[in-house]
């Protein structure tokens, strides 16, 4: 056998390899269930997208008639559509196989991309082996919801590993298709997860610094600004059209959907001080889940918007700045196979530093793809000790890998099992150093959606266990941000105030509801789930009470809630006819209601 067939050979089953251990890693996850936290909102919720009789009226959904909505991903939903079809709609095993056989494709072709750009088999083997191992890869495997950033993950990579073709074949027809198939592969990506808008950058990236990333250059060199660099950046341009025109149109539909109404209106140069301010930090704590990962979590209470920010927080994140800056310009200078790699990381970050609007600071799922370049830089830095020939340094080297391998394989094993369902994953939050109030509330949540269930079924033991769970758990998340009650609650135990409405409406005590959701409201006015349920809770108390005048000042209520949460909810849309209908009869209801209080409560 010739030396290139035996290293073809071993290059795939090495990436077979890579696919297996991936799958075994998480294969205890294909029997989780939900986690009510998004997956039910955005998938289960949703049958008219993803759980019609046939496909093609899935798909019809998809592409055509379910717009505007909060997450046109149309790749996404595609892959979701299947799984459903072919393992039924409520079955989240689906679902969550899927997402496991999709990983193990992507730490392969993880491989197969490294191999390609750098032809160096054990630099592709370490790097993509410790991407493998890392914990923070349990967060967008384990969850549904994770399946935006595999399908992302994996048509960059055919991107970049196509591109890789168009950059070291002669023909010039194979550079036109390879560069097709490129772009083709980046809109799919684009349609899988948003946060791609930037990849075309990263493709450029790639293609200026290839003879670096190959050894075809020495690292030192400069920088060759010739024709060839300006043909990539013509080639760049059709990339980064398509993500300014898809960027203008996901931001209306978010706009239309009122995600840019959800609490932040710091603008200018406000904005940009809590960006600068807090992004530095974030960037710390990635790189402290992806080598040294502890507390993992799915919400992540720092870093966090403060006012004044702390001396220390200030200097810590003016000198993150500051040596991101000068240790670019070095690498560019002396590194410049590293700077890719350096460079990249951040172009992958920019979706996620909340530059338009402020959503998370920090979640694991956020590196998912771009924690590969911060890997290949910890890789080289570990291959220059190893060559280094001083003992000490060789240690150093062997040991943080060691404990890089050790620290990321207990975290791995121990926090995938809490994605087991969402009793387990809430629990595990709640248990957390500092919990966030969002862990509350999912959990008491997910016990008033086993409350529902039981209901539906008649079994009084389990709605009764499961309010009693519920109970307990909103009342620890009071007591937890709000333990002293002669101060007004803060604003982030609106929500809590809403589900302990419920828990009243199931006991009988209507006035108690109604207080609860007032306060609910005051802490977080315009919200549509408030404003429906008071005007349901207004026309229930219309109908039991015996005074005509307080009969027609609930209905009023009642009408003007009803419309604020029209108004929120469907905004420009229009709204489907069952709301249309139900707003009608308490329009109806106000212009003559009745006499007596025998209004029919809905």
């Amino acid at each position: 056998m010739s030396d290139g067939g035996h290293h073809g050979t071993r290059n795939i089953i090495t990436a077979l390899l890579l696919i297996l251990v991936a799958w075994a890693f998480y294969l205890p996850s294909v029997n989780y269930g939900w986690v009510y936290f998004d997956d039910v909102r955005i998938l289960q919720d949703h049958p008219e997208l993803y759980g019609q009789p046939g496909l093609g009226a899935d798909l019809k959904a998809i592409f055509v008639t379910y717009f505007p909505r909060e997450e046109p991903l149309l790749m996404r939903d595609v892959s979701w559509a299947v799984d459903s079809r072919i393992f039924g709609f409520n079955n989240p095993f689906g679902y969550h196989l899927d997402s496991v056989l999709l990983h193990g494709v992507v730490v392969a072709l993880m491989f197969v991309f490294l191999l390609g750009t750098t032809r160096r088999y054990g630099f592709a083997l370490a790097t993509a082996s410790a991407w493998l191992l890392l914990a923070v890869h349990t967060e967008p495997v384990a969850w549904i919801m994770g399946r935006k950033d595999i399908l992302s993950a994996l048509f960059m990579l055919l991107a970049l590993c196509a591109q890789t073709q168009r950059l070291t074949t002669k023909s010039l027809s194979a550079q036109g298709g390879w560069y097709v198939v490129t772009l083709v592969c980046f809109i799919i990506a684009l349609f899988s997860k948003i946060s791609v808008l930037a990849f075309p950058m990263v493709l450029l990236l790639h293609a200026v610094f290839f003879p670096y990333l190959r050894g075809e250059r020495s690292h030192g060199d400069s920088f060759s600004w010739g024709f060839a660099t300006v043909r990539e950046m013509l080639l760049f341009v059709p990339g980064m059209v398509v993500s300014g025109i898809v960027y203008v149109w996901y931001q209306r539909t978010l706009t239309v959907m009122g995600v840019f109404d959800r609490g932040y209106t710091t603008h200018s140069l406000a904005h940009l001080w809590n960006l600068l301010m807090v992004n530095p930090m974030g960037f710390w704590l990635y790189l402290r889940q992806i080598f040294l990962p502890q507390n993992l979590s799915v919400l992540y209470a720092w870093p966090s918007l403060e006012t004044p920010y702390p001396a220390w927080q200030i200097t810590a994140s003016l000198a993150t700045m500051a040596a991101i800056v000068v240790a670019g310009i070095w690498l560019f200078c002396r590194r410049k196979d590293i700077f890719f790699y350096y460079a990249a990381f951040f172009v992958f970050m920019v979706p996620y530093l909340n530059l338009a609007y402020v959503g998370i600071w920090v979640a694991d799922r956020y590196v998912y793809f771009s924690a590969i370049c911060v890997l290949a830089v910890a890789v080289m830095l570990a291959e220059a000790m190893f060559r280094n020939g001083q003992s000490l340094l060789r240690i150093t080297a062997l040991v943080a890998c060691i404990v890089f391998a050790a620290m990321n394989l207990f975290q791995k094993l121990s926090y995938e099992r809490v994605w087991r369902n969402a009793e387990t994953l809430w629990e595990y939050h709640i248990a957390l150093p500092q919990p966030s109030h969002i862990a509350y509330e999912n959990l008491a949540a997910y016990y008033y959606a086993e409350f529902s269930d039981a209901h539906a079924k008649n079994n009084m033991s389990l709605m009764v266990s499961a309010i009693r769970k519920m109970a307990a758990v909103i009342d620890a998340g009071l007591d937890k941000f709000w333990p002293d009650h002669r101060q007004a609650p803060p604003p982030e135990t609106s929500y809590l105030f809403f589900l302990q409405s419920l828990i009243q409406q199931v006991r009988g005590q209507p006035q108690a509801a109604l207080d609860s959701l007032l306060m609910s409201d005051r802490l977080r006015p315009h919200f549509g789930a408030t404003n429906l349920n008071l005007a349901e809770l207004y026309r229930q108390l219309a109908a039991t009470t015996q005074a005509p005048q307080q009969q027609q000042v609930y209905l009023q209520d009642a009408k003007s809630r009803y419309e604020e949460y029209v108004a929120i909810v469907f905004r420009s849309r229009p709204a489907p006819p069952e709301v249309r209908k139900e707003l009608a009869d308490i329009q109806a209801e106000c212009a003559s209601p009745p006499p007596t209080s025998k209004v029919q409560a809905k």
